[in-house]
């Protein structure tokens, strides 16, 4: 079994994460008024609770935000609930966050190489290909699935997000004590 490479937490400055397809099974329901809903993974809740601690004691600096191409209110009310920044409505990722990089890390030659940019569809394709690290739910499209230096086990709205935090955060080799300490504080 061949591992593959994990970036360690200071050698990511920027986590970003696609929405439909991440966060949710990429499917949608929509109502005879044309309300949609969207199913999400609560256990994507707690990954978030424990990515703030551990921020908070100092093990990891990220900023962390949600972009999606999408401009629904459902991915801005998850986000809310989430307690992440989201940027929706957004056409060219890769556009966009050159832009943020510019404004946020003038200095830095290649301010993408401290990118870690989940995503699981072709719109994201161009943002994976010039991240430093870039992972994809199992159930991505195979081109993205390519792409990807991270190959997650968990499809989109199954805990994907949660996956990666675990695996960021390094759980598996935490003691029972760390991870007690860790989930108390959460």
């Amino acid at each position: 079994m061949t591992i593959e490479p994990f970036p360690l937490p200071d050698q990511i400055h920027t986590i970003v994460l696609d929405f439909d397809g991440v966060f949710t099974d990429n499917k949608v329901w929509v109502d005879q008024d044309g309300r949609e809903s969207v199913r999400c993974d609560r256990a994507d809740g707690l990954a978030f609770d424990m990515l703030r601690h551990a921020q908070a004691q100092g093990a990891l600096s990220v900023d962390v935000f949600i972009l999606s191409k999408e401009p629904n209110p459902v991915v801005l009310s998850r986000a809310k609930k989430l307690q992440l920044a989201c940027q929706h409505g957004i056409r060219d990722k890769r556009a966009f966050l050159s832009d943020h990089f510019t404004r946020l890390r003038p200095d830095d030659p290649n301010p993408f190489t401290g990118l870690l940019y989940v995503g699981n569809d072709l719109n994201d394709a161009p943002v994976m290909r010039k991240a430093g690290w870039a992972a994809a739910p199992a159930d991505a499209h195979p081109a993205v699935r390519a792409i990807a230096n991270i190959h997650l086990t968990a499809a989109g709205g199954h805990g994907c997000v949660r996956e990666l935090v675990e695996r960021l955060l390094r759980i598996n080799e935490m003691t029972e004590w760390e991870l007690d300490e860790l989930i108390s504080n959460c």
